[in-house]
């Protein structure tokens, strides 16, 4: 789709500058030049939808005398003529034959040439061919709009058939109507001798006789809608996760995460520096960390059956756009401390909302989060993003008494779900990643221990204390995880 044209007609562009922003799947880009010249002529108007790939949109010329030359010529040979690449057969072939082997490439002259103007031969599509002989049109007597580089050809394409048989019909279609008529009459079953009205005969009579039912008027706003187009974006949300949730197979687990001590620690952060990263940029961190520890979290399916391992670690985050939902990724999250998180967060979600992210900024990713506890959902079940493995679904706060100690507490809590592809993870590695995400958000100085400037031995060591911790925690909580199928 064009969604504008940058750079207006006979006005000059060099290397790398914007000439039109295309409307892709899930995201707006620029479209750059690549050498310098004029835009001579804009082929493709803004607003244009479902582009093929290879359409031409536009003419540029090496300087403003030749672009002024190109914009006053006939340049409708460069332009899509309603079948597009069908490939032609010539007007002359007897309708409802098969094209010759040859015709695929070229074809033969044709007798036909007036209809397109002078001495030019004609050629038709298939498709073209095709629509006349179910209505019985003449191929010559048909208008061939499209016209060939060369100028010696004319093609009558789809769009001329249409026209021309628009308000005839199927051949066959209407002699079989008529001659249906005087059967029916024939074939009529006399009426039986009067009777006595039953009771069901009665009622419909009544039923009948009631006063019937005006039709709303044109001004009446009671019964108006309007249409409204699917972007996109939505298309494409729609078929991608309708295929996600069709071929793989999903299974899921939950798990309740203590956030005290991270609430808290977000508000001794916004005491002191005066802004602290979100509840999401530490959920975003605690899930790296916790895929670090299971790294069989962090792999995909290929389409040959084989299954690869990510070489880093790429957390998506669902960011809710006016045009649907999209992806960025945070790169590298797990090397990253919460500060760079949220600092890329917001940079991301931010050129999200206003379509100008790159492709590699939403496509890919190893795992992705999904967080609708803002909106006060308690939980949710998520669909796997192909082609990642999972995918978690993270719910808002809610309090519970805490009864395992002397004395009951009251404790903040919030309820997360993985979505796992059975074909590679299971029970196990969910539990295990679920337990280290729990216990990544319970302290939240597991996830400061990053040191600055690089991973030295020190980080290393550090870092292998800090995986045994987790595990250690985790071995002893296993057994308390749920699990739903």
């Amino acid at each position: 789709t064009i969604a504008s044209w940058v750079v207006e007609e006979l006005g000059s562009v060099a290397p790398g500058q914007p000439l039109a922003e295309i409307e892709t799947d899930k995201a707006t880009v620029d479209f750059e030049a690549t050498d310098d010249g004029v835009l001579a002529r804009i082929l493709v108007p803004a607003g244009t939808k479902d582009l093929p790939v290879g359409t031409p949109i536009a003419v540029l010329a090496d300087d403003a005398d030749t672009a002024k030359a190109l914009k006053d010529m006939d340049l409708s040979f460069l332009s899509s003529g309603g079948s597009g690449g069908d490939s032609a057969v010539p007007a002359s072939q007897p309708q409802g034959a098969p094209a010759a082997a040859g015709n695929s490439q070229g074809a033969s002259r044709s007798g036909a040439g007036s209809h397109a103007g002078g001495d030019a031969d004609v050629l038709i599509s298939p498709a073209a061919a095709f629509l006349l002989n179910s209505y019985g049109v003449s191929a010559s007597s048909v208008h061939a709009s499209r016209a060939l580089p060369s100028g010696k050809w004319h093609v009558v394409t789809k769009d001329d058939a249409l026209a021309a048989v628009k308000g005839k019909e199927l051949v066959g279609v209407g002699s079989k109507a008529k001659q249906a008529e005087p059967d029916a009459a024939a074939t009529s079953v006399p009426a039986p001798p009067k009777s006595a009205p039953s009771a069901q005969a009665q009622s419909q009579q009544r039923a009948s006789a009631a006063p019937a039912v005006e039709p709303l008027g044109e001004g009446d706003v009671s019964g108006s809608f309007e249409d409204v187009d699917l972007t996109t974006m939505r298309k494409v949300i729609a078929t991608r996760l309708t295929e996600a949730k069709q071929s793989r197979p999903h299974f899921y687990a939950s798990i309740d995460c203590e956030i005290d001590k991270i609430l808290g620690y977000r508000k001794n952060l916004k005491q002191t520096l005066g802004a602290a990263p979100s509840i999401n940029d530490m959920i975003v961190k605690a899930a790296s960390l916790a895929i670090r520890d299971v790294p069989r979290i962090n792999c995909r399916l290929e389409a040959d059956g084989s299954v690869s391992e990510n070489k880093s670690i790429d957390v998506a985050v669902a960011v809710a756009t006016p045009t649907g939902l999209i992806t960025p990724i945070v790169k590298n999250s797990d090397q990253k401390g919460v500060l760079q998180i949220s600092a890329d967060m917001k940079d991301l979600a931010g050129r999200a909302r206003a379509n100008k992210l790159k492709l590699d900024e939403f496509q890919g990713g190893s795992f992705t989060v999904s967080n609708l506890g803002m909106f006060g959902i308690s939980d949710f079940t998520a669909v796997i993003s192909p082609p990642q493995s999972a995918i978690l679904a993270v719910g808002g706060g809610h309090q519970e008494f805490d009864v395992s100690g002397a004395e009951p507490r009251a404790v903040n809590l919030i309820t997360v779900q993985v979505s796992a592809d059975r074909r590679l993870l299971d029970d196990i590695t969910a539990a295990q990643f679920l337990q280290c995400f729990r216990t990544y958000m319970s302290d939240p100085l597991l996830l400061t221990l990053e040191p600055a400037g690089g991973r030295s031995e020190g980080a290393r060591d550090l870092e292998r204390a800090r995986t045994q911790a987790v595990q250690q925690q985790t071995c002893h909580a296993l057994p308390a995880w749920r699990h739903r199928r």
